[in-house]
């Protein structure tokens, strides 16, 4: 029965491969144009957690608070946390690479993208008060979300969003010169990727502002969202069907 088919289709497991590579490098461009605004307007990271957790530590010493918003920094990493744990978790019970469960899952990351660029265009770019709040609060969810989201695929040369173990990665590669190394392309494409989407991201934000940015960057998240209807679901599972 038709219908049988499509639920069959939508609770398959997705196969891992070259379609899987580009969807994370696409969410690794948007990530890029999204945190880009996200320091200028908020004065924090929206999916750099490492940033955020040294700026944390500087504030509740009292060093720096001109610099940053420490309220704003809080609220980013908390909501990165619940993000991350939150969907994490329900992937782990549901099946983290089924095909549903990531449409989902990116459709509402993409939303809260979305919610925060028209938070934005209300609050004119604000960088504190409750529309920032609230603009930082469904980045950092949504980011968090797809970090966990994209682990399971276990390419973790394309993290979608932190570069720092990504360049060690790559420059202390045994086999960095190698003519034939999968690892070491996947890691330069992300790295490339990241820095092409904030630099894209920087220039958008400065003709265009941050509201009309994040749209951008949520049209990537909503394409690669769409995209999950033409995955190829894991060769086990076509065996067995």
């Amino acid at each position: 029965m038709p219908s049988s088919r499509a639920k069959e289709y939508l609770s398959a497991n997705l196969r891992v491969d070259i379609l899987v590579e580009m969807q994370l490098l696409l969410l690794t461009f948007s990530t890029g144009a999204q945190d880009v605004i996200a320091f200028p307007d908020f004065h924090c990271f929206a999916s750099n957690q490492t940033g955020n957790s040294v700026v944390l530590a500087i504030g509740a010493a009292g060093l720096g608070s001109s610099q940053f918003s420490l309220a704003n920094v809080g609220i980013s990493l908390g909501t990165f946390l619940a993000g991350a744990t939150l969907t994490g978790q329900l992937g782990n019970n549901i099946g983290p690479r089924r095909r549903d469960w990531l449409l989902l899952n990116h459709l509402m990351q993409t939303l809260l993208v979305f919610a925060a660029a028209i938070a934005q265009g209300i609050g004119h770019g604000a960088g504190t008060g409750s529309s920032a709040m609230g603009s930082i609060a469904l980045l950092a969810f949504s980011s968090g979300a797809q970090v966990a989201s994209m682990r399971p695929m276990r390419i973790p040369e394309i993290t979608t969003a932190m570069a720092t173990a990504a360049w060690v990665d790559f420059v202390i590669d045994p086999k960095l010169f190698g003519p034939d190394n999968h690892s070491r392309d996947r890691r330069a494409l992300f790295l490339v990727t990241l820095i092409v989407g904030s630099f894209v991201g920087a220039f958008m934000y400065k003709g265009v502002g941050s509201s009309n940015t994040l749209i951008f960057s949520a049209a990537g998240k909503l394409l690669v969202t769409v995209s999950f209807m033409f995955n190829r679901e894991e060769k086990n599972q076509m065996t067995e069907g």
